[in-house]
């Protein structure tokens, strides 16, 4: 397994956020995360990216230990994207990609031209190319979001962590990035709000009151009760004309 976590908890101030969550990604897939505000999708992501150190249980990465890792070594095969990530005023675009590169240079592996080439694909697949001039306080919500995706692609990890990535997004550029996630040659964990986006994963994990309380293909997952249980909605399931996917549709919760 890429990524796996065992009993991991966390807590803040004596209150339990994450509770006994084991959990393993596959390599190569995407593992969809949903659950109602406030679940623990985004401390559990964080304490996948190493970013908090567990109360309980632990982290491996590749077979490793996350904790006992090198931060570089985690940094050149992990990248986490969070979902309010800041960058300095008054930073460019291309620095603030650029970024992306810092754990595979070193002074025996200056900047090269692989570098600048890395880069400039990266701001094409975030759809940020010609903006590499403008200054992070001139961009809106959305643009930032997608700077901080080019950034972790800069970065060529074997894993990749987001935090919601589409917030901020118009639904162009959602689709978009979505689908570029889906496409690329690596493992993803990503925490998604929207449910019907949840349903082009390879697999989700519903999150409630800081436990894993499902687990496994979307549409074994995100079943009536569950959505009534767990987001306190009734859905009905519609098939999409246009490629027959399905799709949901929600409900007051009667």
């Amino acid at each position: 397994m890429m990524l796996s976590c065992h009993d991991l908890g966390w807590s803040a101030r004596g209150t339990p956020i994450v509770r006994d969550v084991s959990l393993a990604i596959r390599e190569g897939e995407t593992f969809g995360l949903v659950g109602p505000n406030g679940s623990g999708k985004s401390t559990l992501l964080r304490l996948m990216a190493g970013l908090l150190e567990p109360s309980q249980g632990g982290v491996r990465l590749k077979g490793a230990s996350l904790a006992s890792m090198p931060r570089r070594s985690v940094a050149q095969a992990l990248a986490f994207v969070e979902q309010h990530a800041e960058s300095g005023e008054r930073i460019t675009v291309r620095d603030a990609v650029e970024l992306g590169r810092t754990a595979w240079l070193s002074p025996l592996q200056p900047w090269t031209a692989g570098d600048d080439a890395i880069v400039a694909r990266a701001l094409g697949d975030a759809d940020m190319t010609g903006m590499e001039a403008r200054f992070w306080h001139t961009l809106s919500g959305g643009e930032r979001q997608r700077v901080h995706l080019a950034r972790a692609l800069a970065q060529q990890p074997e894993i990749l962590l987001l935090d919601e990535p589409t917030n901020h997004l118009d639904i162009q550029h959602q689709l978009a990035i979505l689908g570029l996630v889906r496409q690329l040659p690596i493992t993803t964990v990503i925490a998604l709000h929207d449910l019907n986006q949840a349903l082009g994963c390879d697999r989700l994990g519903v999150m409630h009151g800081g436990r894993l309380v499902a687990l496994g293909p979307p549409d074994e997952v995100l079943t009536v009760p569950v959505l009534r249980d767990i987001f306190g909605v009734a859905a009905s399931f519609l098939i999409d004309p246009a490629d027959g996917s399905r799709i949901i549709r929600f409900h007051p919760a009667s």
